[in-house]
């Protein structure tokens, strides 16, 4: 469904304008379409961005600020975030062994088990409800990427 009938609104003030609101609007179905997958997981979508991360970096271990640095959304409390997995498991703390007062975070091998689970659930969500060929998605991505840059 178009943009203009999803919110019922007849004009906008200029593509612009309408291609800003669709993105926004698009965010928020696609946010709404993986929070259904991670609460089946108990998960957030922040902890399972956090958890993406943590593989990413694997076997090395990040500290918060490398994390955040990195999220999708960069406003969640990454202590009570973190504290979270830990209480769930997924993660372990270590001691930086150049700082002894920082604390890095590693993912730990239940992390990346439930990680495993969630994959083949969170590709198949690719596949069935984002309706784009490879093609498709890269000229969207590179356009997105040109909004930002």
């Amino acid at each position: 469904m178009k943009i203009d009938e999803e919110i019922q609104q007849g004009s906008f003030q200029s593509s612009r304008q309408k291609a800003i609101i669709n993105i926004m609007f698009t965010n928020g179905w696609i946010s709404h379409q993986f929070k259904e997958i991670f609460k089946n997981f108990s998960l957030t979508n922040q902890q399972y961005n956090v958890l993406r991360i943590l593989r990413g970096a694997y076997p090395k271990s990040l500290n918060p600020g490398e994390i955040k640095e990195v999220m999708l959304d960069k406003n969640p409390d990454l202590t009570r975030l973190c504290d979270r997995l830990y209480k769930l498991g997924y993660i372990e703390r270590c001691i930086d062994a150049a700082n002894k007062r920082k604390m890095n975070i590693r993912i730990n091998d239940d992390g990346m088990q439930i990680l495993d689970e969630m994959d083949p659930v969170v590709n198949g969500m690719h596949e069935s409800k984002f309706s784009l060929s490879e093609e498709e998605a890269q000229k969207l991505s590179d356009l997105l990427d040109k909004l930002r840059g």
